[in-house]
């Protein structure tokens, strides 16, 4: 099983003029480096192409593909703890033809943080073909746009531009100071997956 995203990503979670503000910047001698640490917070904040980092989830929304080699048995766990909608579900069918399965036969249900699509009753998951991309959900996830992502991540993503911006020379390999990444998870802890 594994996630492709097919559209979306890249979005900065606060613009230039809210950056200046919380950096009390006046002049716009800095807006190049001021935009790259929005650019890098957002990316930090956010998952990455295949899924993976971030809170743990899509900020704002985007399509994506999972795909497994079957069913499997019961409902499809899907990965994100902030699903918007299931676009479609998917399959290569036994006989070799792409087929999609009826909206009418499943619902998307909220499990605590988690999300499945489990059948209705008398309903049942088709034959797929054997073969490791067999079925495809495709589903979108993320908050509708960056003006409705909760402030306190946009706060987080504030404190990120302060280090980004104040620590041009940042490599990837250097690890975030601890009072940065202790602030950041204070702000963000609520909205993981597996909060405590």
């Amino acid at each position: 099983m594994w996630l492709e995203r097919i559209s979306g990503g890249g979005i900065d979670l606060i613009d230039l003029q809210d950056a200046k503000d919380y950096l009390r910047l006046l002049s716009d001698e800095t807006d190049t480096e001021v935009a790259a640490a929005i650019s890098a917070a957002s990316d930090f904040l956010d998952v990455d192409e295949d899924g993976f980092g971030g809170l743990g989830f899509p900020l704002v929304q985007q399509q994506w593909a999972l795909k497994s080699a079957s069913f499997g048995t019961g409902g499809l766990r899907l990965p994100f703890a902030r699903i918007a909608s299931v676009d479609e579900v998917r399959y290569m069918a036994a006989d070799g033809h792409p087929r999609t399965v009826s909206s009418q036969d499943y619902l998307l249900v909220k499990c605590g943080r988690g999300w499945r699509i489990e059948l209705l009753a008398g309903k049942c998951w088709p034959e797929a073909a054997d073969r490791p991309d067999a079925v495809e959900v495709r589903f979108t996830s993320g908050w509708p746009s960056a003006e409705l992502v909760p402030g306190d991540i946009k706060q987080a993503a504030r404190v990120l531009v302060g280090f980004y911006f104040e620590t041009r020379t940042f490599s990837e390999k250097q690890d975030i100071p601890a009072q940065v990444s202790s602030a950041v998870d204070n702000l963000t802890r609520r909205y993981r997956r597996f909060a405590i």
